[in-house]
């Protein structure tokens, strides 16, 4: 059984993508303009069957949407 990871809140919206530990949660890939709607689908998808834990498993989708949206509280982390 792998180790559970942990999710810790980054002082830093870019504390996301660099892990200091195994056990830490890291943003794994940064999704361009063109990944994110067939990315987009399959969280949405997942959300409707799974709730709150998709953004878990897709919590990269979740991090490249917030980091392109013009405004988003992400980049005042």
């Amino acid at each position: 059984m792998a180790a559970a990871c942990e999710f810790q809140l980054p002082l830093a919206a870019d504390d996301l993508l660099r892990g200091d530990s195994s056990r830490h949660y890291v943003v794994q890939e940064v999704l361009s303009v063109r990944e994110l709607p067939p990315a987009i689908a399959a969280f949405r998808a997942a959300f409707r069957g799974q709730g709150a834990l998709a953004v878990l498993q897709h919590f990269d989708t979740v991090y490249s949407l917030l980091r392109l949206l013009p405004g988003s509280s992400l980049m005042m982390i």
